[in-house]
């Protein structure tokens, strides 16, 4: 009974990181979620400037937990996300409501996918 104490201990620690994980990366994305919404709706309110601020500042705080992303997760899906973070600038620096709406939506979708691949569940276990 004792051998399997070590490798009881050692997959209750494991299990306890991966839902701690899921966690932090779950709030980190309704983070970013609420303020990618706010960028949008600060640009409806024809604030671009305000709308590429807040952008800005959702990608800086992607940025610093990234690192940890590369870690734990598929890197097409970070680059997907941050080839949208850029388009949705490009589109906020351009004043174009439509297509900066569809890029907030599409990187919305690409930060709930990041999310998602995180939980533990048994689609992502298998």
């Amino acid at each position: 009974m004792k051998y399997f104490a070590v490798p009881v201990a050692i997959l209750a620690l494991l299990l306890g990181l991966s839902l701690e994980n899921a966690r932090r990366i779950d709030a980190d994305t309704g983070r970013w979620l609420r303020a990618v919404e706010a960028a949008t709706n600060t640009a409806e309110r024809d604030d671009w400037a305000g709308a590429r601020s807040a952008l800005h500042n959702v990608r800086s705080d992607w940025e610093r937990r990234k690192p940890w992303l590369h870690i734990v997760t598929a890197h097409d899906e970070l680059e997907a996300a941050d080839a949208l973070f850029a388009e949705a600038d490009s589109f906020a620096q351009e004043h174009d409501m439509a297509e900066f709406r569809a890029a907030a939506a599409e990187l919305a979708v690409q930060l709930r996918i990041v999310s998602d691949m995180q939980q533990l569940t048994l689609r992502n276990v298998l």
